[in-house]
């Protein structure tokens, strides 16, 4: 979902407290130890691995799935889970504090000061190469089938007011509303704003799950939203409509250091195993049961990592 998004950045969705960084391991953290065990013919066997994510529900379930496949095979994996947002998970795997976390092309395209683009290749491309030559990162597949990238979002009450169906029809009428906009550091709606001309009368900044409540409560009229999040379905909203692909694409891939992929290659086969499972409508649901249903990540990535035969029931 677009970083902290940060593409810009993936924000703060805030959740219930998983596992923390310190002296905790990923059978620790509850549902994180099954369908494993620790034979010496495993790849990952004596290998310590810290798997990181941002703090928003598809952050969470991608750092889980990550975790889950690599314990699987043998490494000793500790979680940082949630572990802030995109300029924390930037600075800790730049540091080693991380070795391991899932970042969305948009995002880093907006974190490496890149250009924004609207084909996924290339901003795969660009960011893969970036990161490999300035920090010693490796980007792995991306999941082209999974966008999760960003909109604007209203209520169909506002929506119908306003004669809101597309982000052309908000350009007009932006400077008397006021915008949500995600508390994190990226600009995402600066590339919005340029496209389409659009100029609010003002932004408040809020987490993103607030952002719906914000604009039923009057003190916005328009929310910056992930464009896979449910609360659009579940709150009566209305996306409008990107018509000229203003949004960069936000395809996730997980970045790994290079440090630790020396040590051990097998983490790229491990990881790359998963991107084709991955796809907008299925991440959708899944995001839907942790942030609506409120059920633990954790489990939520396990139960569909097992229905896709990526670990054993």
């Amino acid at each position: 979902m677009p970083s902290n998004t940060i593409a810009f950045p993936r924000m703060v969705k805030v959740l219930g407290v998983v596992c923390m960084l310190a002296v905790l391991t990923l059978a620790g953290c509850g549902g994180g130890g099954s369908g494993t065990t620790g034979g010496s013919n495993k790849p990952g066997t004596g290998v310590k691995v810290i798997v990181g994510s941002k703090n928003d529900p598809d952050g969470q379930l991608l750092g889980w799935m990550y975790a889950l496949l690599l314990q699987n095979q043998g490494y000793t994996v500790t979680t940082d889970i949630p572990g802030g947002q995109t300029n924390v998970l930037d600075a800790a795997i730049k540091s080693g504090t991380v070795d391991i976390y899932p970042e969305f092309t948009g995002t880093a395209l907006s974190l490496l000061s890149l250009p924004a683009t609207q084909d996924p290749q290339q901003a795969y491309n660009e960011v893969k190469a970036a990161y490999e030559q300035k920090f010693q990162i490796t980007m792995l597949n991306a999941a082209f089938n999974l966008n999760d990238s960003y909109g604007l979002c209203t209520s169909k009450a506002i929506a119908s007011q306003y004669n809101l169906t597309s982000l052309d029809d908000l350009a007009k009428v932006a400077s008397q509303l006021t915008v949500a906009q995600q508390q994190d550091a990226a600009q995402i709606l600066t590339p919005v704003e340029q496209v389409y001309g659009i100029h609010f009368k003002g932004t408040t900044q809020i987490t993103e799950p607030l952002s719906f409540g914000a604009v039923t409560s009057g003190a916005a009229q328009v929310n910056e939203c992930y464009t896979t999040d449910p609360a659009i379905v579940v709150n009566n909203f209305v996306l409008l409509k990107d018509t000229k692909n203003a949004f960069p694409p936000y395809n996730p891939a997980p970045l790994v250091r290079d440090q630790l992929l020396t040590k051990s290659p097998a983490i790229k086969d491990t990881l790359n195993a998963l991107e084709s499972h991955l796809t907008t409508d299925k991440q959708t649901a899944l995001i839907k049961q942790v942030a609506i249903d409120k059920q633990k990540p954790q489990d939520v990535a396990k139960t569909f990592l097992q229905a896709e035969g990526l670990l054993p029931k």
